[in-house]
């Protein structure tokens, strides 16, 4: 039988280099691959070892908590997850985000964005494009009117009722296409029922033709921090095949993010 690209790599031996460690982490390498249960046999073959060593690795990593024992199967535990805090903390919001803005886009192949509320615009802090002919051109550090934006209403939503209603009484609502709302009490009317719902879907308010669906990005402390959204061409699209077809995975992608967001936290 072929060795496996762990066994190969633990098979190097290095003078300065603790086996014991080395073999450790390979297991935990196994198990990031996909794979949910091993048997002590199994991870034995899988590294190369002795069922004695391998025994050794379980019942270590069992020990301080990384692997849990069911019967003769044996699974990882969230503590392994404590591992990547170090990392998680060194990182940017935007560099956190990427991959699963990367993934969401190119799953619903629509053009997915994170922003941030900067006074009266919505500012975007990353972008993910799907490849496709049709693009709008839109970069990094683009202020856009947060009113007419789907994130930047999921961002003004979040303002307490201090902030939000300064904000309605000094904003200029400029009419950018035929469907912009224009007018303060009907925006503050729309920001509620953002606050209630948990999201945001626009059509045609900023650019005709285009529209756009967000959700907010909470911290470990609940707050929200950011808005993660989706736009697109909507042709033929309704809000409803937006909410049934966007939402649901726009907002599992915002919990992963968020999780990353708790464990960076502690």
């Amino acid at each position: 039988m072929p060795a496996s690209p762990v066994c190969e790599a633990t098979a190097k031996k290095e003078p300065e280099l603790l086996d014991a460690l080395s073999n450790g982490l390979a297991l935990l390498r196994l198990f990031a691959t996909g794979v949910p249960t091993m048997t002590m046999q199994q991870v034995a073959e899988k590294l190369g070892v002795t069922r004695a060593a391998a025994r050794r690795l379980l019942l270590t990593l069992q020990h301080h908590g990384y692997v849990a024992q069911d019967a003769r199967q044996f699974a990882i535990t969230p503590k392994v997850l404590e591992l990547g805090h170090a990392y998680f903390a060194s990182m940017s919001l935007p560099v956190l985000a990427r991959p699963v803005m990367h993934a969401l886009a190119h799953e619903l192949q629509e053009t997915c964005s994170l922003g941030v509320l900067d006074q009266d615009a919505v500012v975007l802090l990353a972008r993910e494009e799907p490849p496709r002919l049709l693009r709008v051109d839109l970069g990094v550090g683009r202020r856009l009117p947060a009113f007419a934006h789907s994130m930047g209403r999921v961002l003004l939503a979040a303002l307490d009722d201090a902030a939000q209603a300064a904000y309605l009484r000094d904003a200029t609502l400029t009419m950018l296409t035929p469907a912009t709302t224009t007018d303060p009490g009907a925006l503050a009317g729309i920001l509620q029922r953002v606050r209630k719902e948990g999201h945001c879907v626009l059509d045609s308010e900023m650019v005709d033709g285009f529209g756009g669906i967000s959700v907010p990005l909470r911290d470990g402390q609940s707050k929200v921090v950011a808005a993660l959204g989706l736009s697109m061409v909507l042709g033929r699209r309704s809000r409803k095949d937006l909410l049934r077809d966007c939402l649901p995975p726009l907002q599992r992608a915002a919990q992963q993010i968020e999780w990353v967001l708790r464990a960076r936290a502690g």
